[in-house]
């Protein structure tokens, strides 16, 4: 590549909706906070502000991120890093295996990550007639398009999915749109 050149852009993306009974209040207390999403996803700690931190446990490791959007009862979002240590020491044994299982090299990866965004992920609350809601859940995140980013998403999309169709079965009544 030519100092001109920028790398190519790659959209990886993933959107769920969800049809459940309840209202935005209740909603906005299960996706907007600490309890709320520590009850459905992993232990969470929130403050809940735009800026603010969002820290989840996921046991042996920790992701950090901030909260970029906050809008009671209509739309919680927040960033995260690709949950890839800065040193190679501190990335989780699994994920160098996991790595190495798909035949590429950890400073191909660092090399990578300088061509990633972080991970956005949003939750939008639509009300809807009879006492329901619209709970709509994108993540999102921009890269090249190389085969460790497809092979990491797509993975943890699969693992996501499952998550967001627990909060949705928190809610009587919930079906996917």
């Amino acid at each position: 590549m030519t100092g001109d050149e920028k790398p190519r852009r790659v959209e990886h993306r993933a959107e769920c909706a969800y049809d459940v009974q309840a209202s935005p209040d209740q909603v906005w207390a299960a996706i907007a906070t600490a309890e709320g999403i520590s009850s459905w996803m992993v232990p969470t700690r929130l403050d809940p502000r735009i800026g603010g931190q969002v820290v989840f446990d996921l046991g042996d490791f920790t992701s950090t991120g901030v909260v970029t959007g906050y809008t009671p009862n209509a739309c919680f979002s927040y960033q995260e890093p690709w949950p890839i240590a800065d040193r190679k020491e501190d990335i989780p044994p699994r994920m160098i295996e996991w790595f190495a299982a798909l035949g590429i090299s950890l400073p191909e990866v660092y090399e990578g990550l300088s061509h990633v965004s972080p991970i956005a992920t949003e939750f939008l609350i639509e009300a809807a007639s009879g006492g329901s809601c619209v709970v709509r859940v994108v993540t999102s995140s921009y890269g090249s398009g190389a085969d460790w980013e497809n092979e990491f998403f797509a993975e943890m999309v699969a693992g996501t999915m499952p998550i967001w169709d627990r909060l949705a079965a928190s809610f009587a009544g919930a079906a996917t749109r």
